[in-house]
């Protein structure tokens, strides 16, 4: 359970004050990460994309951030209402701890090596070509929440992107000659012969566009931001780098 909301289920609990126990300023996470649910919802509302003062947002919001705090007491009207309260109070002067930097990993499939241009192509079946959204969440990446229920959400759509301030487009990365026969050899000793490869990608969000419709006109929680780097790896763990590409500063 998050610390602060633990010591303001104390507080609440002995009729005090809450904000006596609140630190004051932003909390924003350090670090790459690959994205959650819940994570990304916060990121959403913490950064103005959906309306924190609206009840059921706000309950819903709770539920999916604070599941051990939601199903504990959210059954009492009165003690969940000072809770919410604090949780919206919070959330609008952004004292919540959240996260802007992430990071997802996609497979990709090399091309023939080009010696004279000492250059790896990427296939045409796994183009890095115009990308103007990321998807952030595959369905593998929905967890069951502290219920055993799940994440889903009623109110929050379960497809979440980022649209990107500008295309994205890679067509391949160089290596040295030197490196390209070990390279070779590692994929087929790993009995990769169709050499496939694992690019993480990773991302600042910059704002949130909130809840829009995609092409499909399906609903989907929209993020904005930029790719900063593109890195490809030889293993699914992304311990064994092969090239890194800079796409924008941080």
């Amino acid at each position: 359970m998050n610390r602060t909301i633990a010591a303001l289920l104390v507080l609440v609990t002995l009729a005090l004050p809450v904000s006596t126990a609140l630190a004051s300023g932003a909390d924003v996470g350090e670090g790459y990460a690959k994205p959650t649910y819940p994570e990304l919802i916060q990121t959403l509302i913490l950064m103005g994309g959906s309306d924190i003062t609206n009840t059921k947002i706000a309950d819903e919001y709770g539920r999916l951030v604070y599941c051990d705090l939601y199903e504990k007491d959210f059954s009492n009207d009165v003690l969940w209402e000072k809770i919410r309260d604090e949780i919206v109070a919070r959330a609008l002067q952004k004292k919540e701890y959240y996260r802007v930097k992430y990071e997802v990993t996609s497979i990709f499939y090399l091309d023939r090596y080009d010696f004279k241009n000492e250059y790896f192509p990427i296939s045409k079946k796994t183009p890095i070509a115009n990308v103007g959204t990321v998807n952030m969440l595959a369905p593998d990446d929905y967890r069951s929440d502290c219920t055993g229920q799940g994440v889903y959400s009623n109110l929050f759509p379960m497809t979440v992107v980022l649209q990107l301030n500008e295309p994205l487009t890679i067509q391949g990365f160089k290596l040295p000659k030197e490196r390209v026969d070990k390279l070779i050899v590692r994929m087929e000793e790993a009995g990769d012969m169709d050499r496939r490869v694992y690019g993480r990608m990773r991302m600042v969000v910059t704002d949130a566009k909130g809840i829009d419709f995609s092409q499909s006109n399906t609903a989907e929680v929209a993020l904005n931001g930029k790719v900063i780097s593109v890195d490809f790896f030889i293993d699914r763990e992304l311990t064994k780098p092969i090239a890194s590409i800079l796409v924008n500063k941080e």
